[in-house]
């Protein structure tokens, strides 16, 4: 898709995004929501930004369950709301002589529309588009007016979901269970929280405490209390794709574990046997064994197997996030 109004081939962007909307895109959707972005930031008025008004409307929810870059959200809420303003300047382009269509949640439908508006000529030439829509007046889905009103439920509902998904919850009133008298992390108490994390739904208790200590982690975290709190945050990190925990809460996870020192991943065990391989269930147990007070007398706790577990986790939430690679 270009900027260039006359180079847009509106009718392969209405399948592209009919296809992502179905959730099964042709395309890199990510692309295509940037691009949109773009596109309708630029120039809402345009016949293209009028099209595409229509294209980001109709991608909100996608962008709700889909989308991990909250820079690319932002986008879209600028261009939202950038539209809103130009549209209703603009008004309705003929009050009183037409009334404002609806659209559905039908993939095609937002396609053809988009299509529609965008290219009229070519839309009238298909012979079977893939939806019919009421009346044959384009005017009335290229109205300003109407478009306002897409443009201002877009930006509301992305807004929401900006908070809802990249903000993480606030976690202060944690610190009277977790802290004790003298300041220190009561890692007992931590760890009794994040053993509720058992299947693939998200445990609010759990996921309350591992940004506890991902926050522990990123502010007045003791030494002998880094290890199970990155062990801690580490256990509730590994459900994130399960129970498709919010962007905002994985990146707080990723954060905080990359302030673990991982020098020891460039030093020789000081054992000659192989780590036993750190799984999920065996997670709470070792963050156990490595509080300040528990005797570690096996080659379970070694700082290297540690920092080659968090190592793993940061790459794993790295690709959650689109930021790296996910390790295969």
């Amino acid at each position: 898709m270009e900027t260039d109004e006359e180079a847009i081939d509106y009718a392969d962007l209405g399948r592209e995004l009919a296809s992502m909307l179905h959730g099964y895109p042709h395309g890199n959707p990510f692309e295509l929501l940037g691009r949109i972005a773009v596109e309708v930031e630029s120039d809402p008025a345009s016949r293209s930004g009028r099209a595409l008004t229509v294209a980001l409307w109709a991608s909100r929810w996608y962008v709700k369950w889909q989308v991990t870059d909250a820079a690319l959200v932002d986008d879209l809420i600028k261009a939202a709301g950038r539209a809103r303003t130009v549209l209703e300047a603009a008004g309705c382009a003929a009050p009183g002589e037409h009334e404002h269509p609806r659209i559905g949640g039908d993939p095609e439908e937002a396609g053809d529309v988009v299509v529609r508006i965008g290219d009229p000529e070519a839309w009238s030439a298909d012979d079977d588009p893939a939806w019919e829509p009421p009346d044959e007046d384009v005017d009335a889905y290229a109205c300003p007016g109407f478009l306002a009103g897409l443009a201002a439920e877009a930006e509301e509902d992305l807004t929401q979901v900006r908070a809802e998904r990249f903000e993480a919850p606030a976690t202060e009133h944690l610190d009277e269970r977790l802290l004790t008298g003298d300041g220190r992390a009561d890692l007992d108490a931590l760890i009794t929280d994040i053993e509720r994390q058992k299947g693939s739904t998200i445990d609010p208790t759990a996921e309350s405490a591992a940004l506890w200590a991902a926050r522990r982690l990123l502010g007045e975290a003791r030494p002998g209390e880094r290890a199970s709190l990155a062990l801690a945050v580490s256990h509730q990190a590994q459900h994130c794709a399960w129970g498709s925990a919010r962007p905002g809460v994985v990146a707080l996870y990723r954060e905080s574990l990359r302030t673990f020192d991982l020098s020891a991943l460039d030093r020789p065990c000081p054992h000659p046997e192989p780590h036993p391989k750190i799984g999920t269930r065996d997670v709470p147990r070792l963050a156990r064994a490595m509080t300040p007070d528990a005797a570690r007398a096996d080659d379970r706790g070694c700082p290297r197997r540690i920092a080659a577990h968090v190592q793993e986790l940061i790459d794993y939430t790295g690709g959650y996030l689109g930021v790296e690679e996910a390790p295969a």
